[in-house]
């Protein structure tokens, strides 16, 4: 198995052995825990993030498709308004 050297300050030594010592389980146990904790937990994270920016391009989306949906329905109302306007200029003149 793979070692590592860790320096690390007296204080934070003194609280990983407090906390071990809480658990029942040595310090290198406690520190193998927290260093996978910190590796699934980024992983969970990014998938968390992942997730949440593929809803919030479906939402966006849906948004946009309404926007459209309105602006088309704007442009429909702006254009018989026209043609109306067209009609009773036509109807003045004659």
């Amino acid at each position: 198995m793979p070692t590592i050297h860790l320096s690390i300050p007296e204080w934070m030594y003194d609280e990983l052995k407090r906390k071990a010592e809480d658990m029942g389980i040595q310090v290198t146990d406690l520190v193998k825990f927290y260093i996978k904790e910190g590796i699934e937990g980024e992983t969970k994270s990014q998938q968390k993030d992942s997730t949440q920016v593929e809803e919030s391009i479906t939402f966006l989306e849906a948004k946009v498709a309404q926007l459209d949906a309105l602006l088309g329905e704007v442009m429909k109302r702006l254009k018989e308004e026209d043609e109306e306007e067209d009609e009773e200029v036509e109807i003045k003149e004659s």
